[in-house]
């Protein structure tokens, strides 16, 4: 680099060592960026590039750093920020400069970095020994959890689409596998960061989280000496500690999941069910987390959208949640003063987090007091309403009462009610904490009282009375005597100045005063900063205590907003079962509903089961609500198995082991990949995944192609759910020959529809037995479509309705024994491919498809007579 500026050989070696991410480079009141970073920078951030000798650069103000990187971590982007750490006298010479910190999407800590409603999981994932293995954490709250399975890509797809991280950590070799490379492909935005295999190293992750947790082994968190589940947390530890630049003390626990913990809810199902984020926009608008999220803290939030996206699947589990919800619901006084307390409760869980990573200020642990206090007023309120079933005040009642009471006591006694967020001015510690601090105050503030008094004693003990202190910038504080006395001054008194009618004087107490006069202000910032952060330091070392009472109050405030929205939703408590029935009598769709005038939506009823229907095909027109009412039956299974109360009257619900959705049509041309071939590659992935113990909802399987191929397609995985994997399956389809297949577990049903002389009413009602039509010519004309197109459309129904009865040899669907053959082409499909064209047309393309060494001679003369009438009719 012999061409560089001395400043730009430095630049290139901090660059050289963080050449992954964008560099703020600190120079004066700037942050600079160049080369490469500049370009990049200047494009994400829309800022002025400019150049130096031939160097791209842009930069931003110091002061509004935060804005900018907070717009390159939403963009996926690493930043690292080098601060000017010493800088040389007279401003000769270079400054001293070290990246002080590394800001990654999933590493970031600080408010502006991060959603509040929102958890911020960096995930790492690693295969050894046969098994995927993945460790997840939120440095901002101090979360820490391992899962593995064997199955790599069903397993990861559930993990992502649950855990929705910003950031991922994966092993090299595994993109070599297409499976796992195209998943993590599909994660658009997430910053992936490749990891040579050597740094993932199974006894190195035993020996961190040893560390990290404060333990001389993990057994006490169900983890065996030679287990494999933390084989990726290594890497992730190690990452979050050199991001972070220091220890993680505020991870103080690790959740090891099972292979049974949750239900399994892939990327397509969260997507196709709006669970968190609707299909318009992403945001939560018309979401199911929107309807039930009633929490009053933004640590409930966080924690009800992980119990959204996590339901559960043990029994005793999810009926521990139903009965603490059922004791707020069945007590609204104490449920509504609840409420009010919660209101007041800040994050503690992330206010916590930077007190363990010395990265809190004042206002932070003024927050932390105000939310102690408020847990005290709440554990009361319980306790003394009798609402002991609540698990907060189990845990409340556990933790150490005593020392949360010294940690209230020594934040409501040491900090100011507003203080300052730097500790370079002062203004954060109460008078009375510290006489120190209080003497200094009292010679800053009352700087002229203590020098009268002084001058008062020098006063007795002189005689001299024409004595006084006044000050000056040259001389600064002196002491002032008329002529008539300067010749009985003490002999302690030094001569500064003679004037015409005084002398001047000071003396070495005067010096004394005066310096520490002085000096006071900034004593009074260095000790207030001293005081405040031994404060901080006693505040974590309560740590563990604080973070348990932070979840209790979470998770507090999740039940008691499920028992809020069950009050004003009108929601019943579901029974839980163990085997596969599915009974739902007066369900809703709690989305639907919501956004409906009160009473509007009609409710329907669901029954399946292992010994009668498991199977239920579901045909009816568009705008009859088939999609609604299949969103809804799985809506309600998942909000059964999170522990909330359902939009149902009653409801038994089996629980399920994965939810799978396949409704709408989506297509991903980035990738190539049209609406029909995403739609199979989700009717694939469902084959492979689903167990009897699943719950499956299709709609329009094989309506991206022709009519001849979606019809064998939806027939072919009908009889494939139905034979093989025999789970709890709800599929719509306009396909009406599908309701002649006889399949074991099947029943029919329809969305029923009112006709008065063809004005057509849907009743958004299901009932047993197949829709007759689809009433598309109808739907059309209520879409505004022109008259003249909808009475030709009308004509070529006719046509077609008239050509398929007429037809021979049209294709039965199969029945239990056997795979049925690809429907024939002079079904309705072969006609509806040909609608536009005259009858000679039609005659003659149906001719040209016949399959004549399968044509019965009886067929063929059929065939032909009906062919003679259609010719003699047009």
């Amino acid at each position: 680099m012999p061409d560089l500026t001395p400043m730009m050989q430095q630049y290139a070696r901090v660059k050289q060592e963080h050449r992954d991410a964008i560099l703020f480079f600190r120079l004066g009141d700037f942050y600079e960026m160049f080369r490469g970073d500049a370009e990049e920078a200047s494009r994400l951030l829309g800022l002025t590039l400019t150049s130096r000798q031939g160097v791209p650069m842009c930069g931003v103000p110091y002061h509004a750093a935060h804005t900018y990187i907070a717009r390159l971590i939403r963009e996926g982007r690493k930043v690292a920020v080098c601060e000017q750490t010493r800088v040389p006298p007279a401003g000769r010479g270079l400054a001293e400069r070290e990246v002080v910190e590394i800001i990654t999407p999933g590493t970031a800590t600080e408010e502006d970095y991060l959603e509040a409603r929102s958890n911020n999981f960096i995930v790492s994932i690693g295969e050894t020994r046969g098994l995927m293995c993945l460790a997840y954490a939120d440095l901002s709250t101090g979360e820490l959890g391992l899962a593995a399975a064997p199955e790599a890509a069903v397993f990861l797809r559930d993990q992502l689409a649950r855990l929705r991280p910003r950031e991922i950590l994966v092993q090299q070799s595994l993109l070599e596998d297409r499976v796992v490379d195209s998943i993590l492909a599909e994660r658009e935005g997430v910053l992936q960061n490749r990891l040579p295999d050597w740094e993932f190293d199974l006894a190195d992750s035993h020996a961190r989280l040893r560390k990290l947790l404060r333990v001389a082994n993990l057994k006490a968190f169900g983890i065996a000496d030679d287990a494999v589940l933390p084989f990726a947390a290594g890497v992730l530890v190690a990452y979050l500690e050199e991001s972070a630049r220091t220890v993680l003390p505020h991870v103080r626990s690790v959740v090891v999941e099972q292979d049974e913990t949750f239900v399994g809810l892939d990327e397509s199902t969260v997507r196709n069910l709006e669970l968190v984020a609707n299909m318009q926009d992403g945001s939560r608008r018309f979401t199911l987390l929107e309807v039930i999220d009633r929490t009053r803290t933004v640590m409930g939030a966080r924690m009800l959208r992980r119990w959204v996206l996590s339901p559960l699947r043990d029994v005793s589990a999810i009926e521990a949640r139903q009965t603490q919800v059922a004791t707020l619901y069945h007590d609204q006084a104490t449920l509504s003063r609840v409420r009010e307390e919660l209101g007041r409760v800040l994050d503690m869980e992330r206010l916590l987090s930077r007190v363990g990573m010395e990265r809190a200020h004042a206002k932070d642990l003024v927050a932390i007091r105000t939310s102690v206090s408020r847990v005290r007023t709440l554990w009361g309120l319980l306790e003394g309403h009798g609402a002991g079933t609540v698990a907060f005040c189990t845990r409340f009642a556990q933790a150490d009462r005593a020392e949360l009471d010294e940690v209230l006591e020594l934040l409501e006694r040491s900090l100011l009610d507003e203080p300052s967020t730097l500790l370079t001015e002062g203004r954060l510690i109460r008078d009375g904490y510290d006489p120190g601090l209080d003497g200094l105050r009292e010679l800053r503030d009352n700087s002229r009282s203590i020098l009268e008094a002084y001058i008062a004693e020098e006063r007795r003990q002189s005689g001299v009375t024409a004595m006084k202190v006044r000050y000056n910038k040259v001389l600064g504080h002196f002491i002032e005597v008329t002529r008539s006395q300067a010749d009985r001054v003490p002999g302690h008194f030094i001569r500064r100045q003679t004037l015409t009618n005084a002398e001047r004087f000071t003396t070495e107490r005067l010096g004394e005063i005066e310096s520490a006069i002085n000096d006071a202000a900034e004593r009074i910032a260095e000790t207030e900063r001293r005081l405040f952060l031994d404060v901080r330091a006693r505040v974590a070392s309560r740590l563990g205590l604080l973070l348990s009472i932070a979840r209790a109050v979470a998770e507090l405030d999740v039940l008691q907003g499920l028992a809020y929205a069950a009050t004003i939703n009108g929601y019943a408590r579901p029974v839980l079962a163990e085997d596969c029935r599915l009974t739902i009598a007066g369900g809703r769709h709690p989305v639907v509903e919501a956004n409906l005038p009160s009473g509007s939506f009609v409710p329907n009823a669901t029954s399946l089961g292992p010994d009668e229907t498991f199977f239920a095909l579901i045909t009816g027109p568009n705008m009859a609500g088939k999609s609604t009412y299949l969103r809804q039956v799985a809506l309600i299974v998942i909000l059964a198995q999170i522990g909330s109360y359902v939009p149902a009257d009653e409801a038994e619900i089996g629980l399920v082991d994965r939810v799978f959705c396949r409704v709408g049509a989506s297509d991903n041309l980035a990738r190539g990949e049209s609406t029909f071939l995403v739609e199979m590659n989700e009717a694939a992935y469902i084959l492979r995944a689903a167990t009897a113990s699943s719950l499956v909802i299709m709609d329009e399987i094989g309506r991206g192609t022709s009519t001849n191929d979606g019809l064998a397609i939806a027939q072919a995985v009908s009889e494939d759910l139905a034979h093989r994997v025999r789970c709890r399956t709800l599929f719509a389809t306009h396909f009406h020959e599908l309701t002649a297949m006889q399949l074991p577990g099947m029943a029919n049903y329809s969305l029923q529809v009112a006709d008065h002389d063809g004005t057509i009413v849907f009743l958004k009602r299901i009932e047993p037995g197949p829709s007759s039509t689809s009433y598309g010519i109808h739907v059309a004309e209520l879409a505004g479509l022109p008259g003249a197109v909808v009475e030709r459309a009308a004509g070529i129904l006719a046509q077609l309705v008239s050509a398929k009865e007429g037809s021979p040899s049209a294709a039965s669907p199969g029945g239990e024994d056997h795979w049925p053959a690809r429907p024939g082409p002079s079904t309705a499909g072969a006609a509806l491919e040909t609608s536009l064209f005259t009858v000679e047309e039609l005659i003659a393309q149906e001719i040209r498809s016949l399959n004549v060494d399968e044509l019965r001679p009886l067929d063929a003369l059929e065939a032909i007579d009906r062919w003679r009438r259609e010719l003699s009719d047009s």
